[in-house]
């Protein structure tokens, strides 16, 4: 999940940064020359999603099989 979420999402972001930073190319003044990327914001959030789904897995992963197996 770590290693394939940000791959598998890099390429859809990517394409939509770009056209978005085409589309708006009038409204800035001046326009940017090249597209920056907040690494500390996006390595935050991929620390932070990795430590909740771990959580959600050790909690999900402590309850009696029975008790799931009634839940459905």
């Amino acid at each position: 999940m770590g290693v394939c979420g940000p791959r598998l999402g890099a390429l859809p972001a990517a394409a939509l940064s770009r056209t978005l930073a085409a589309l708006l190319t009038g409204v800035f003044d001046p326009p940017p020359d090249r597209l920056t990327v907040p690494w500390p914001y996006l390595l935050a959030g991929l620390m932070l999603s990795l430590a909740a789904a771990g959580a959600a897995t050790v909690v999900s992963a402590r309850r009696p099989p029975l008790s799931v197996l009634r839940d459905l």
